[in-house]
């Protein structure tokens, strides 16, 4: 198995060949939100609870599935587990799940903080277009 990086690191794409097949992880928008509804989470950041400490093999061939779904929509539960065993199995299948998720969110993936968002930028005060906004030149009393 060849792992790469390319595509759209901003959508936690990482690809990988099996023989002359080649897969894509892709965990964009619409992943997390599967993730989020199949493992009931309030959000995305409690993403660690499921793969904190032994998670079940069903979990892990879910999120390989939904990992895979967005650049392979014909996927099933069945393939994943298919292309799990073609991995090696168990653990390098978790491996490679964890470093899609690492690719989506590598904010959280350097420090180890707890929320895969970043902030949301900070309004500037000054000119702008809302109501308490000054013309361009123009000073506040």
């Amino acid at each position: 198995m060849t792992v790469t990086t390319g595509g759209n690191p901003h959508r936690g794409e990482l690809g990988f060949e099996i023989g002359d097949q080649r897969w894509t992880f892709a965990f964009g928008t619409n992943a997390l939100c599967v993730i989020e509804e199949t493992f009931d989470l309030d959000n995305i950041t409690e993403l660690g609870t499921i793969l904190g400490g032994t998670p079940s093999m069903r979990k892990i061939r879910t999120l390989f599935r939904i990992g895979l779904t967005d650049c392979h929509p014909e996927m099933t539960d069945f393939e994943a587990g298919q292309i799990m065993e073609a991995v090696g199995g168990l653990e390098p299948s978790l491996e490679l799940v964890m470093r899609a998720i690492e690719t989506a969110f590598p904010e959280a993936a350097k420090d180890g903080a707890k929320g895969p968002r970043m902030p949301a930028p900070k309004a500037s005060s000054g000119r702008g277009t809302g109501r308490s906004s000054t013309s361009r030149g123009a000073k506040r009393n």
